[in-house]
């Protein structure tokens, strides 16, 4: 053979291997490998195989291209949070020779969890792909899966994955490829709405596996969409919820809306209304006591989160604030997580918060809320609210059912000679 025709057959061989490798994995007797980042709860996260760093850094919603493996399940996979030399997770799977796989590690900080995804699946046909879900949101319960066109109510719609529980890989789905609208609500309410993207764009002989992942606040959603032997893409809802409470005195009658969504519609106080979607981004509400407008408080509303707009004080002289709400559950089952907002106008100083007689909240001003306590589930729980100063409880109520693996505020509102409390489970 010519030294040039050498040549040529060695640049064909390397075109050959960069082609059998696309997205990394260039060595056929091993297994190739990338991490996909789907957890908020950790800045960055590693992988190492036998105790060596092969794919490091990767942010929420980052994968790392392939990477070569070592096949078998003798050696130890660590997922690790970046910087730590402690491994969060250790598994051993069975990887194959000249076999895809993505590593997709989600859950919470301290809860995190693995699932190995086969990107090995045979290609659909051309104007068609493969759609598999991935529910990877702890707190948000099981969730259907709508792709529609834009336009299409969703009334007579129909899931692509229905109930999806978490951790739980679905199966495949056959769908038109195209630009389609993906909604996520909670399983068997098409009304609770959790995520609303315009542009899911499924491309034609894919399998694309669409990953919700939590929102801020633990109820809406987010999505990634993991392209077999592709891109990783973010979908990112673009809303917040929000609620209003009317805790002025002389029952005022409160109306509110935030970005034109009506929060409250001349609803006298005390009152704690419903959540509802806004978008996020930068928020002006328009609030009125007994029909006279006042001055609120702007916010920036990030996206996923929840929020209270709690308007108190003295129905002629109201005021407004924000507070953000965690409705993430309990990480304990038999627990509950709860928390005070003091919307009481005239208290002699500060709230605090007894459950059963232990302190669990204290130093509450008017117009702002505690940080949420944990504590055990009961059916017979007393709650006592008191000001310091004063030597007589401004609310107390006994006999309290608190559900295991939920959460509440306890909201006290009105004059202090007469404050109203009102406990209301938001999750």
């Amino acid at each position: 053979m010519t030294q040039l025709g050498r040549r040529m057959l060695l640049a064909a061989l390397v075109a050959f291997g960069l082609l059998a490798g696309c997205g990394g994995g260039t060595d056929r007797t091993k297994a190739h490998l990338r991490l996909v980042n789907a957890s908020a709860g950790y800045a960055r996260l590693d992988v190492n195989q036998g105790g060596t760093p092969r794919q490091t850094a990767l942010g929420y919603g980052q994968g790392a291209a392939y990477a070569d493996f070592d096949r078998g399940s003798d050696t130890d996979l660590t997922v690790l949070a970046t910087g730590s030399p402690t491994a969060v997770v250790t598994l051993r799977p069975a990887l194959a020779k000249d076999q895809y796989y993505t590593l997709l590690a989600y859950g919470g900080a301290g809860a995190l969890a693995t699932l190995m995804l086969d990107d090995n699946v045979g290609t659909p046909a051309s104007g068609q792909t493969l759609l598999r879900v991935v529910n990877a949101a702890p707190d948000a319960g099981a969730l259907d899966v709508y792709v529609t066109a834009a336009s299409d109510a969703l009334a007579a719609a129909v899931p692509v994955q229905a109930g999806a529980a978490y951790g739980v890989l679905g199966s495949c789905a056959t769908l038109a490829s195209g630009s389609w609208r993906l909604r996520v609500t909670a399983a068997g309410s098409k009304n609770d709405l959790r995520l609303d993207v315009a542009d899911l764009a499924l491309g034609s002989q894919q399998l694309m596996t669409l990953v919700v992942t939590p929102g801020a606040g633990g109820v809406l959603v987010n999505a990634l969409a993991l392209v077999q032997r592709g891109d990783v893409a973010r979908l990112d809802g673009r809303q917040a919820r929000v609620r209003a409470v009317a805790g002025v005195t002389a029952g005022g009658a409160v109306s509110a809306s935030v970005g034109g969504a009506a929060l409250l519609a001349g609803i006298g106080a005390p009152a704690v209304g419903a959540y509802q979607l806004v978008a996020a981004g930068a928020a002006a509400p328009a609030l009125t006591v007994d029909g006279v407008g006042f001055t609120t408080p702007a916010a920036t509303l990030a996206a996923g989160a929840d929020y209270t707009l709690l308007v108190y004080g003295d129905a002629a002289s109201p005021r407004a604030a924000w507070a953000a709400d965690d409705n993430r559950l309990p990480a304990i089952a038999s627990q509950v997580r709860i928390r005070l907002v003091n919307g009481v106008t005239g208290a002699s100083g500060p709230l605090a918060l007894a459950l059963d007689y232990l302190p669990i909240a204290g130093g509450l001003v008017a117009g702002s809320a505690s940080d949420y306590a944990l504590t055990d589930a009961s059916t017979t729980a007393q709650l006592t609210v008191s000001a310091s100063g004063t030597a007589q409880p401004l609310y107390s109520a006994a006999g309290q059912t608190l559900a295991a693996g939920s959460v509440y505020s306890l909201f006290v509102l009105g004059d202090a000679a007469a404050p109203t409390g009102v406990l209301r489970r938001d999750r």
